[in-house]
């Protein structure tokens, strides 16, 4: 039996997706090994937002044509890297080929039914079962195995794929194409295979998944047609009724500030499986930058967002999106994300200093300007202020007791997610993994709670 492997880069998304890919690759006949030097067919599920995502991938090409030339494996580059589904005997190539000389096929992620086919191209004796998912238009149809995580108490389920929002430093809708939503019936009907398997807390994902059912694509199709409910808040809403059947908790990620409606914030209020968490972008604090990212929201806009959310639901914790030195910064715009920052009480960030993509907007239309030692400065003053701010949240929680969804569990120390989605660390001799219990805090480390099972 020829054995697989793949490796994945990125984000949620992309783990979501090299679950499919896991599963198709098994459907086809293939196993699975972690073991480099035993494997067939490796599989690179790649990330482009940044340069240096693509560096790593590219660097990793270097050590498989060392393994390639010890024995005959087959090397597929999935995932966002991906223009066009090929293979090196292709009339029509993905400009990949030319680049990388060890590689045997590019596949794009929503085309992975035809992997089979392109496998036959490489090799028309290897062995492969025939299934019917191989003439499937939608690759999120195709069962996940859902092993991003240890245990069956959690889940990452895909609600949409692609984008339609062009920020300028992004390359996501070129990569991932136009933005499509899933049926609601087929979200729920795997949400609810998923919770009768055990499984407490399900996170939606897509590159803006608030804006679900809500692109020019999905208002053509008649599922998404409700006057009186967002179709995201509609999801919501029927994700909440599987909590009598067991789950506990529904979160989501990322939301568009652009999306984050009055009814949105309703429901995160109101329903039993929405978190006191959100993880809202913001990407700069001054109109000006946002302007120039594309960004169609302006900071009093975000100011009000900020402010309904902690109205509604006044202990929520909120996290964000930074980018640092974007064309043109001046000192005085990255202040203002600097105090933005501040005022908006942000608990944890994902801090990125700007790299120019080939193919955005900024890359063909806007200067690189801002020098890489600048850069390397704005990121270093946000990241103490990041660190100064999540330092005090943590102290909130000091002598509260908390809900753990206990994630990892090495002997006798525990580490899991509290429902303000802070990490908590507490020790038992008991079996926990997979289980949501109480726990005190009692003190704190850098990023991190500790407490007492109680």
């Amino acid at each position: 039996m020829l054995k697989y492997q793949i490796l994945t880069y990125g984000c949620q998304m992309n783990y979501s997706d090299s679950e499919r890919m896991e599963a198709y690759m098994e459907a086809l006949g293939f196993a699975n090994t972690d073991k480099l030097e035993d494997t067939d067919i490796i599989l690179l599920n790649t990330c482009s937002i940044k340069q240096k995502a693509e560096d790593k991938v590219l660097g990793k090409m270097r050590e498989l044509k060392t393994l390639k030339a010890k024995k005959d494996i087959t090397v597929i580059i999935t995932g966002c890297m991906v223009r066009k589904s090929s293979s090196r005997y292709s009339e029509k190539r993905d400009p990949l080929f030319p680049r990388v000389k060890e590689l045997d096929i590019a596949l794009r992620t929503e085309e992975l039914p035809k992997l089979a086919e392109l496998l036959r191209e490489i090799n028309p004796v290897m062995k492969i079962k025939e299934i019917e998912e191989e003439n499937l238009e939608d690759y999120l149809k195709i069962d996940a195995t859902h092993a991003s995580y240890d245990t069956n108490a959690q889940a990452l389920l895909p609600i949409s794929n692609g984008c339609d929002k062009f920020c300028t430093y992004c390359i996501v809708p070129y990569s991932r194409g136009r933005e499509k939503s899933r049926k609601t019936e087929d979200i729920l009907k795997e949400a609810e295979k998923l919770v009768e398997n055990g499984c407490k807390e399900i996170t939606l994902i897509g590159q803006t998944v608030n804006s679900y059912g809500l692109s020019n694509y999905d208002q053509e199709k008649e599922n998404f047609k409700d006057p009186d409910c967002e179709p995201f808040v509609h999801l919501l809403k029927q994700l909440d009724k599987l909590h009598k059947k067991g789950l506990q908790r529904v979160r989501f990620t990322s939301p568009h500030p652009a999306y984050m409606s009055d009814q949105l914030i309703t429901a995160m209020a109101t329903l039993k499986t929405q978190m006191p968490y959100l993880h809202l972008p913001i990407q700069a604090g001054d109109n000006s930058l946002l302007k120039r990212m594309n960004r169609p929201y302006t900071i009093e806009q975000y100011r009000e967002i900020i402010q309904k959310l902690r109205e509604a639901i006044p202990d929520i914790s909120i996290s964000t999106d930074i980018i640092v030195g974007f064309c043109g910064e001046t000192e005085e715009e990255f202040q203002r994300t600097r105090d933005r920052f501040k005022e908006f009480g942000f608990e944890h960030a994902y801090l990125a200093q700007y790299s120019d993509r080939k193919g955005t907007t900024a890359n063909r239309f806007m200067k690189d300007d801002i020098p890489t030692k600048t850069k390397k400065q704005r990121w270093e003053t946000m990241n103490e202020l990041l660190k100064k701010q999540s330092e005090n949240a943590l102290k909130r929680f000091i002598g509260k007791t908390v809900n753990v969804l206990v994630e990892e569990q090495d002997d006798d120390l525990c580490t899991g997610r509290s429902e303000n989605f802070k990490t908590v660390q507490f020790q038992s001799d008991k079996n926990l993994l997979g289980e949501i219990v109480p726990v005190k805090i009692t003190g704190k480390v850098p990023w991190v709670l500790k407490g007492e099972l109680l």
